[in-house]
């Protein structure tokens, strides 16, 4: 496929909530969304899902914004790629979430002129045809935790995450376990604990969590391993794993028994793939994240989450959640707690144009006409 056009729309969508965590407080998500036309016109769309501050890891929009303009594009366009990977030939993954954005767009590109899915693309393996939906819930007090629960159990969710940090953390778990004693439910403490605080995290232990999602403050796999070694409860990676080499030295510690895998953060579909063949080799569970981003990402997510072998489904909610109106037609729907994997070409869903121009802040278009 030749690549045509390449348009970068810099997006900013209103919540519908301010989400906390122990890092950050956001009110309204700005992203960078990836066109990219083929000379027949087909059109392919990815996501770059760095935030504008670089409290989850050290990228930021201005970052991927520039990199994109003055470096990736003018090595792509007007150039013939015969597979959307091959671009990891030349591109390393210094600006993972950049080239997963750019990766993203030319795998939903071929899809659509192969006449395939993305995971038939990717993976070629039997998925599931839908998902349990789950809940993540930010750092909030544990009344309007428990009002929240409620009202997301009658919609059908069973599985809750809930953002934690050391002040209250515990406090919270214990007092929604006891009040749901069936759902299932983990942690997320964004690297808010240190290591000296390894008594209040075997608190952890007596809660009967899933796992518990990035608890230290450390860079330093020897400190997980020594924490998992004393933790019942599974600790779970996310942004302490960022590239292959980080995956392989943590499973060789024993440093963790879970990973989350976020395509933006791990550079792309391609070393998706490459870290969920190396979890099945090692016995690691894996299960598929998420970040607050926008349907064009989210729907990704969807489709990595009906892989058979999942540890949990996925932080996965309807699109009405965070936005009033989704970038994405239709829109991501949990119905009784469950989401449809879309059946068409490529991400299988279409990009409502108009939305997408209504939230551009600033544009930039490289070839074309």
């Amino acid at each position: 496929m030749r690549i045509n056009k390449i348009e970068l729309f810099h997006v900013k969508i209103p919540l519908n909530f301010m989400f906390k965590t122990s890092k950050t407080a956001i009110d309204h998500r700005e992203t960078i969304i990836i066109k990219i036309t083929d000379e027949l016109q087909n059109k392919g769309y990815g996501e770059v899902v760095a935030f504008t501050e670089p409290f989850y890891t050290n990228e930021t929009l201005i970052d991927s914004k520039y990199v994109l303009i003055y470096n990736y594009i003018p090595n792509l366009i007007h150039k013939d790629i015969k597979h959307p990977f091959d671009i990891h030939k030349w591109i390393k993954p210094s600006y993972p979430m950049t080239l997963a954005a750019l990766e993203n767009a030319l795998v939903d590109l071929y899809a659509k002129r192969e006449k395939q899915s993305i995971m038939d693309v990717v993976f070629n393996e039997e998925i599931n045809d839908d998902i349990y939906g789950g809940i993540v819930l930010g750092d909030q007090d544990v009344q309007e935790l428990i009002k929240q629960i409620d009202h997301y159990k009658k919609e059908g969710y069973i599985r809750f995450k809930i953002k934690i940090k050391p002040e209250d953390g515990v406090l919270k778990l214990k007092a929604i376990r006891e009040k749901y004693t069936n759902i299932q439910l983990l942690a997320d403490a964004n690297k808010s604990y240190k290591i000296e605080q390894i008594d209040e995290l075997k608190k952890l232990d007596k809660l009967n969590l899933l796992c518990i999602e990035e608890p230290l403050d450390s860079v330093d796999f020897l400190e997980y391993q020594s924490l998992q070694k004393e933790l019942q409860t599974s600790i779970c990676l996310d942004e302490s794993i960022q590239t292959i080499n980080d995956l392989v030295t943590a499973i060789k510690l024993k440093a963790f028994k879970v990973l989350n895998i976020k395509v933006g953060r791990v550079g792309g579909l391609y070393y998706v793939k490459k870290m969920i063949e190396l979890c099945r080799e090692s016995n690691i569970e894996y299960w598929v994240g998420s970040m607050v981003e926008s349907g064009i990402s989210k729907i990704l997510h969807v489709h990595l989450a009906s892989l058979k072998d999942t540890y949990i489904p996925g932080d996965l909610s309807s699109s009405n959640r965070y936005f009033k109106r989704d970038i994405i037609k239709p829109e991501i729907i949990a119905k009784n707690g469950i989401i449809k994997i879309p059946k068409g070409y490529g991400l299988g869903v279409d990009i409502d144009e108009t939305l997408l121009k209504n939230y551009t802040i600033d544009y930039e278009k490289i070839g074309g006409e």
